[in-house]
């Protein structure tokens, strides 16, 4: 920006005219033209300029209840996100920092020292607890049953289920094969794949075909377990809060990282030290 910005700062938001605005102050912002970075700065930037205009809040004159409502849009839309609230308000606190450094904001920056939701991955990685996954369980059907517990204690991924066929599936050793790992299958797993395996023909002596469940899509599949949530009256999370109880639960049993891994088919530990902090 160059010197005594002020007025046409302030004529740019009287007639609303936010991209003038954004103009103005770009040679301020991190990033080159057309950069990554750049762009990510000035979409933060838009939204929060959208909702000072509606809330028909100063830009200019920013205090800290501002920055407070402001914080509390943010949390109400990425309630699972925030990681994204961090962005929004680092680039937003960096915007007021440029004008404070003109004489286009008396100070100090409303946005700093905001209280800001924990950014650590564990506090935020959504999972189904043992209840909710029994309740589940009660409540589903046959076909459903063996549905959750891929998820729940194979640690199976939604396209991993979608594409699961009876030929992948050893009731005899307690074994899947899963796009070429090993993944054990016992206890009520193994139980719950028998029955509902009978129920489609699949037995020790004569085998199914085909895939092991009619589904053709993910989407399928989130409305599947949407519906049996509904059902069990728990809380409707994404597949990987079964594949999330899975890791936990095997970690809880084992203590061993690596085995976890190998399970899940993982590349890296990175994801198990997720649920060790847990």
């Amino acid at each position: 920006m160059t010197a005594s910005p002020l007025p046409r700062l302030w004529r740019t938001l009287e007639r609303g005219d936010h991209e003038a605005f954004l103009d103005l102050i770009a040679g301020g912002l991190p990033g080159h033209f057309g950069s990554a970075t750049r762009k990510n700065h000035l979409s933060s930037l838009r939204a929060y300029l959208r909702w000072t205009e509606e809330e028909r809040r100063s830009v200019l004159n920013a205090t800290p209840r501002d920055a407070h409502a402001y914080l509390g849009l943010l949390v109400q839309k990425h309630t699972h996100a925030p990681a994204t609230i961090h962005n929004h308000l680092t680039r937003v606190r960096g915007l007021y920092g440029l004008l404070i450094e003109h004489g286009a904001h008396p100070g100090p920056n409303p946005f700093v020292g905001l209280k800001l939701p924990s950014n650590r991955p564990e506090e935020h990685r959504e999972l189904y607890s043992e209840d909710e996954v029994r309740r589940l369980v009660t409540h589903a059907s046959v076909r459903d049953r063996a549905l959750v517990l891929l998820g729940a204690q194979a640690g199976l991924t939604g396209p991993e289920v979608l594409h699961l066929t009876w030929a992948d599936v050893d009731t005899r050793a307690g074994q899947l094969s899963v796009l070429g790992r090993t993944v054990e299958a016992h206890g009520e797993l193994l139980t719950a794949l028998e029955v509902y395996g009978r129920e489609r023909g699949h037995t020790e002596l004569f085998a199914a075909t085909g895939p092991v469940f009619d589904l053709s899509s993910e989407y399928e599949l989130r409305k599947v377990v949407y519906l049996l949530c509904r059902r069990a009256n728990v809380p409707y999370k994404a597949w990987r809060a079964l594949r999330n109880a899975a890791g936990l639960r095997l970690l809880q049993r084992t203590g061993d990282p690596r085995a976890v891994a190998a399970q899940l088919g993982l590349g890296t530990l990175k994801a198990v030290e997720v649920w060790q902090k847990l």
